[in-house]
């Protein structure tokens, strides 16, 4: 075999391995869907995922350009919240206040989720960052690992700002929607307590910019 014969075999196997991954994250994030649908207009959505993929991407090229072009990145971003699919349905749906025990239940969702995506090479690193410390917080309250500052991945800080302004524009079983700057005002308000003060400079920077183009 030519050593042309061999690079172009290396990148055919490369280019079927990156379809193949692709394929394994289309197919979770419909699986995610399906199991989330009792929930209906508040359960997990191709739109929200859209959108808060979408967002994530875009405040991570403010951030730290050189980190969006990992796949793993955006992959991560729509798997965020794979882990739900290890929770019970009952606890999902359930139309009132839930127990200590339920909310231990939905806390342990980062843990699942980074065990359903370890055995993917491609969902293995960044991707499984976001899945894991997405519900981290700057202070160090949130969950699992209550990690802290820059203890926390750089791509986790990211999406929880995207994801904090998607739930607060979007209409939850708890609030209307608010509108864009009142989103960002109240996301401002507890940057360095829950988010990452440089990731909300750049989702105002963001919004600046909007702002502009309208």
């Amino acid at each position: 075999m030519t050593a042309v014969n061999e690079l172009t075999d290396t990148s055919e196997t490369t280019g079927s391995l990156q379809g193949a991954a692709a394929g394994i994250v289309e197919a979770l994030v419909r699986a995610l869907e399906l199991h989330d649908y009792r929930r209906g207009s508040f359960g997990e959505s191709a739109a929200h995922t859209s959108r808060v993929a979408t967002l994530a991407c875009l405040l991570t090229e403010l951030v730290l350009p050189e980190l969006a072009g990992d796949p793993g990145l955006e992959a991560g971003f729509r798997l965020h919240d794979i882990g739900m699919i290890g929770i019970p349905a009952h606890v999902l749906s359930k139309p009132g206040p839930l127990s200590a025990d339920e909310l231990n239940e939905i806390r342990e969702h980062p843990w699942l989720g980074e065990r359903i995506v370890a055995p993917v090479d491609l969902l293995n690193g960044l991707a499984r960052h976001v899945i894991g410390c997405h519900h981290e917080r700057w202070d160090g309250t949130g969950y699992p690992r209550g990690l802290r500052s820059v203890e926390i991945p750089l791509p986790a800080r990211i999406f929880a700002v995207a994801d904090a302004f998607d739930a607060m524009t979007n209409a939850q079983p708890y609030r209307e929607p608010l509108s864009a700057e009142a989103a960002v005002a109240e996301i401002e308000a507890i940057a360095g307590l829950h988010f990452d003060p440089q990731v909300v400079g750049a989702l105002v920077a963001w919004h600046q910019e909007q702002l502009h183009a309208t």
